[in-house]
């Protein structure tokens, strides 16, 4: 799985690599939504509060990049 478009062309600047366990790729995928909830609570409460868009943005993206990754690796008999 790619993402974070850039460029004129928007190409994809990152991605998920293949083998990574799944229950290793999803304890991350954990981290990055907890450090991304953080951040948007602080967002909220601050006046400054929209410096923290981008970065809650970014990890929002690889954490969803990661779960669709893990979901795709699953077999369409596992998920019913």
């Amino acid at each position: 799985m790619t993402f974070t478009q850039c460029g004129d062309k928007e190409q994809n600047l990152f991605k998920v690599n293949p083998d990574i366990p799944a229950r290793e790729a999803l304890e991350h995928a954990t981290n990055l939504f907890y450090y991304t909830k953080k951040l948007m609570l602080d967002a909220a409460m601050e006046k400054q509060g929209k410096r923290y868009a981008w970065p809650a943005y970014y990890l929002c993206e690889m954490g969803k990049a990661i779960i669709d990754d893990v979901s795709n690796g699953i077999p369409e008999s596992r998920l019913n």
